[in-house]
C-alpha cells in the first residue's frame, strides 16, 4: 500500500492527464485577508486552468524549478450570476457580485504526502521530494491551515456522490477557442441540501435492507451505508459555506465523450426511486451511471 499512497502524492504534484474537480467560489468578503493582494489579478477558470497547466508542465520539463506547486497562484473568480440558479439570489434588488476560488495545490499536494506517511509511505518520500523542501514549502502556507480546503479532487472517473449535488438544470457550457468547457454550477447551500437529503434517503434504503438483523448487514446494505456516508461528508463540507458561495464541477477535457453528461438526472431517478422503495429500479438507474463511466475509468488501469 506504500507505494500506491506514495502514487498518489505523486500525481497530486504534477497533475494527472484526466482530473474532475469540485471548486468552491466565495465572495470577496468571505476570503481569508492573506488572499486580498491576489484578488485584483483573480482569473477567469479558463486562464486559470492553462496557468495550471503550464506550471505543471514546467516543472516536469526544467529539474531547476522546484517539484511542489508555488504557494501563492492565481485566485480563479467567475460572477454569481455564472450558476443557473443564482437568480434566486437576486430576488429583492440584490445584485450580481464575484466570487472567487483559491486553488490551494501545495497545500492539497502536502496533505498527500502526510497521507502517504501515515500510511507507511516515509521512506519513499524522499525518491520524490527531499524532506527539506517538504518542510520549507509547508512553512509557506502555514497561515492556511485553518482555512477551509475550497476543491476536492478526483482522477479517471467523477466520484459518485458529487452527481447528487447537482440536476440538469445546473449545466453551463462555454466555449473558448472553439472547445466546449463543460461545467455544473450551483449555489453551494442548493448543493448541500441536495446531497444531504439524499444521504437521508440512502440511509433509510440501507435500514430497509438490513431488515430486523441490523448487527449483520448485507453486502447491499452495507454498499448502501458506504455511499450513504460519503454523501454525509460530502454534505457536511458543502455546508461549511455560505448562501453567497457556489460550487463547480469541472469536467476534464477527456469527459467530453459522454457530453451532455446525464449523470446528475439519473443520480436523482435513482434516489427517488429509492425513497419510493423501488431498489430494483433505482440499482438499474445507477449502472446507467456506471456504463456511461466505466471507459474513462479504465484508463486508470491502462495508463
Amino acid at each position: 500500500m506504500a507505494l500506491v499512497n506514495v502514487g498518489r502524492a505523486f500525481r497530486g504534484i504534477i497533475g494527472p492527464p484526466m482530473r474532475f474537480a469540485l471548486r468552491i467560489y466565495v465572495p470577496q468578503e468571505e476570503l481569508d485577508a492573506e488572499y486580498a493582494p491576489a484578488i485584483p489579478r483573480a482569473l477567469d477558470p479558463l486562464t486559470g486552468g492553462v496557468n495550471e497547466l503550464t506550471e505543471q508542465l514546467t516543472r516536469l520539463t526544467d529539474t531547476s524549478h522546484s517539484p511542489l506547486p508555488p504557494a501563492r497562484e492565481p485566485l480563479w473568480t467567475i460572477p454569481f450570476s455564472t450558476a443557473p440558479l443564482a437568480e434566486e439570489r437576486f430576488v429583492g434588488g440584490v445584485g450580481d457580485f464575484p466570487v472567487f476560488h483559491a486553488p490551494q495545490r501545495l497545500r492539497r499536494s502536502l496533505r498527500l504526502f502526510s497521507d502517504a506517511t501515515l500510511n507507511d509511505g516515509a521512506q519513499l518520500l524522499p525518491l520524490l521530494v527531499p524532506e527539506k523542501q517538504v518542510r520549507d514549502a509547508a512553512r509557506k502556507i502555514s497561515g492556511e491551515l485553518f482555512e477551509p480546503l475550497y476543491t476536492r479532487e478526483s482522477a479517471y472517473v467523477v466520484p459518485l456522490a458529487w452527481f447528487s449535488a447537482f440536476t440538469i438544470e445546473d449545466r453551463v457550457v462555454t466555449v473558448h477557442e472553439g472547445h466546449e468547457l463543460h461545467r455544473l454550477i450551483t449555489p453551494a447551500h442548493t448543493a448541500a441540501r441536495r446531497v444531504i437529503h439524499g444521504a437521508q434517503i440512502v440511509e433509510d434504503a440501507a435500514l430497509v435492507s438490513a431488515g430486523p438483523n441490523a448487527e449483520a448487514l448485507s453486502e447491499e446494505a452495507q454498499q448502501a451505508k458506504a455511499f450513504a456516508d460519503d454523501l454525509t461528508r460530502l454534505g457536511r463540507w458543502l455546508g461549511t459555506f455560505s448562501p453567497a458561495s457556489l460550487v463547480s464541477l469541472d469536467y476534464g477535457s477527456l469527459a467530453d465523450r459522454i457530453q451532455p453528461d446525464e449523470s446528475p438526472r439519473d443520480m436523482a431517478d435513482a434516489l427517488e426511486l429509492l425513497r419510493d422503495n423501488d431498489q430494483g429500479a433505482a440499482t438499474a438507474a445507477l449502472r446507467r451511471i456506471f456504463r456511461r463511466w466505466s471507459p474513462l475509468a479504465h484508463l486508470q488501469a491502462a495508463n
